[in-house]
């Protein structure tokens, strides 16, 4: 698909993810129940009507491309190889914010060709606001009937860096990460909402230590980079997708000016500076 091809694909994927969102602001509205997956993380009702609407939305729009969703059964790396094309669903991105009320949950679709997120798009139900990317296209952010802006990472990264990580992860990787960083400003934040954040500019570096799924991140990916700024592991190299038999991702950053070297804060002397609020 060309450029222009992928880009007729945002307004039919804007309103099967608005369709979604709406599935799950019911649910959230009305009352759920919280069951727990064979790997101990949280689902709800949620999870599932959102996967629904978003695979079979996906599937009328385009019937050969396979979708791999959080919620779909797991399929094996011999027949995933084959896939050139595929979509990479998270139908309730943050599911432990959506338990906690906070709001600050997303849906979440990417478009992955040979490994690497062409299209991504990130929907937040409660603000009706959608963040989206094709490859040498451009990302843009849009409020439910209203118009597109074109949005871009902040270039070159200023101090105090401004840093947004998820509330429920601050561990000693991240917290050593983040005294060899040095003066910063912190904001915790939950779901895909902090890599939206580096792509329009409001923050400068979202690290992530501790596991995630490719669905996570995938969408974002895309939308970070055509801001201006990347999603990369820890070595400086862009995330890769249905390349690899598990799909759970490195540690990774996502940042907004690819000109700074990430990963020289990684613990390998002793700190200078400690954060400052």
């Amino acid at each position: 698909m060309t450029t222009d091809e992928l880009a007729t694909l945002i307004e039919p994927l804007q309103a099967i993810a608005r369709m979604a969102g709406e599935s799950i602001l019911d649910i959230y509205q009305a009352g759920f129940t919280v069951r727990q997956k064979s790997d101990l993380s949280p689902i709800t009702e949620a999870d599932i009507a959102a996967h629904h609407c978003i695979e079979n939305g996906l599937y009328e729009l385009l019937p050969d491309i396979p979708v791999l969703s959080e919620e779909s059964p797991r399929i094996p790396l011999a027949q995933r190889q084959l896939w050139d094309w595929l979509w990479l669903v998270d139908p309730l991105d943050g599911t432990r914010e959506f338990i906690a009320r906070s709001g600050q949950f997303s849906v979440n679709i990417a478009l992955i060709h040979q490994q690497r997120p062409v299209l991504g798009l990130i929907y937040i139900p409660v603000e009706q606001l959608y963040y989206f990317a094709v490859r040498h296209y451009g990302t843009f952010k849009q409020a439910w009937q209203g118009a597109a802006q074109a949005i871009h990472t902040r270039i070159p990264a200023e101090d105090p860096i401004r840093v947004a990580s998820g509330s429920r992860y601050m561990g000693r990787p991240l917290s050593t990460y983040l005294d060899y960083l040095g003066r910063h400003r912190y904001l915790s934040l939950g779901s895909s909402l902090k890599s939206c954040l580096v792509a329009e500019g409001e923050v400068d570096l979202y690290p992530r230590f501790g596991p995630t799924s490719e669905w996570d991140t995938a969408a974002a990916q895309i939308i970070v980079e055509e801001a201006g700024g990347g999603l990369t592991d820890m070595f400086m190299q862009p995330l890769r997708y249905n390349a690899r038999p598990t799909l759970t991702n490195p540690d990774f950053y996502a940042f907004g000016d690819p000109a700074r070297d990430w990963s020289q804060y990684l613990p390998r002397r002793k700190p200078v500076f400690r954060m400052d609020g």
